[in-house]
């Protein structure tokens, strides 16, 4: 089983954290780029991507905040048979880039749909309730929805049907802290209402009954200097370290489990 952390550092939000001390990472430096955040020139793009390719080892990648979620296009673009994302997220991602020459924290699932071929399904889980509106019509049969208000009144009733009709053998989860209350985390976006322990308990099933070809987390509170001992930046700090220790810890104690058990996925399947 890979087990091994990517740490993704274009702003320095990780040097305050400590929840990957304890096992092996990568720490992977972007510090020296510019014009990365929100939007990012396809020619950076490709710079970024030569440098993930020495780190294909990975099986998690931890993003930054979440205006560097794009990366996730680019960690998608090298899986290699059909698969399906699981996206955790308050907002849906799908809006146009300014530009044909850029992709955005807000374009890069709309970037996906249209030139992965091998990605066949997309959920999107914990939007708002005004999230269809930014679905184009062209990709409605592909991309399916559900609100952060659905996920608690019918979340068992979601994760079951999920499981049940996901068509490929193969997923991708990538997750935004933004689908989280901000008892859990904090982001510097508009935040939904799903909880930590709600949020993990669909990762850990989904981990349970499908191949996984990888996990981000984007969503880190942003970093300002200026403001960097203020107690709301501290506060943030906190709730994302234990927000990412958790959601770490889950991951790997479940593949692990996968890996020590293999026929134990079996009887997971739906």
């Amino acid at each position: 089983m890979k087990s091994i952390v990517s740490l993704l550092d274009f702003d320095g939000a990780y040097k305050r954290q400590s929840f990957y001390h304890e096992g092996s990472y990568n720490w992977i430096d972007f510090n020296v780029m510019q014009n990365v955040s929100l939007f990012c020139e396809k020619s950076t793009l490709l710079n970024i991507a030569d440098k993930l390719n020495d780190y294909q080892e990975s099986s998690v990648y931890y993003l930054g905040s979440g205006n560097y979620h794009y990366i996730s296009y680019l960690l998608q673009s090298k899986i290699c048979q059909p698969y399906t994302l699981i996206l955790f997220d308050h907002h849906t991602d799908t809006l146009p880039a300014p530009s044909p020459d850029l992709i955005s924290c807000g374009s890069w699932l709309l970037e996906s749909l249209k030139t992965l071929p091998l990605l066949k399904k997309v959920y999107i889980l914990g939007v708002s309730e005004e999230a269809y509106q930014h679905i184009p019509n062209a990709f409605d049969e592909k991309v399916v929805i559900y609100t952060e208000q659905s996920l608690h009144t019918n979340l068992a009733a979601i994760m079951k049907a999920i499981k049940k009709n996901i068509p490929t053998k193969t997923i991708y989860i990538s997750i935004d802290k933004d689908v989280l209350d901000m008892e859990d985390a904090l982001t510097g976006w508009d935040q939904g209402t799903l909880r930590l322990n709600q949020l993990m308990k669909l990762v850990t099933e989904l981990i349970a009954c499908k191949e996984i070809a990888g996990v981000d987390i984007c969503g880190e509170y942003p970093v300002n200097p200026t403001k960097d001992f203020l107690l709301e930046t501290t506060n943030a700090v906190y709730k994302n370290n234990q927000a990412n220790s958790y959601i770490l810890k889950q991951i790997y104690e479940r593949m692990s489990e996968i890996a020590s058990n293999p026929l134990s996925k079996d009887s997971m399947k739906v």
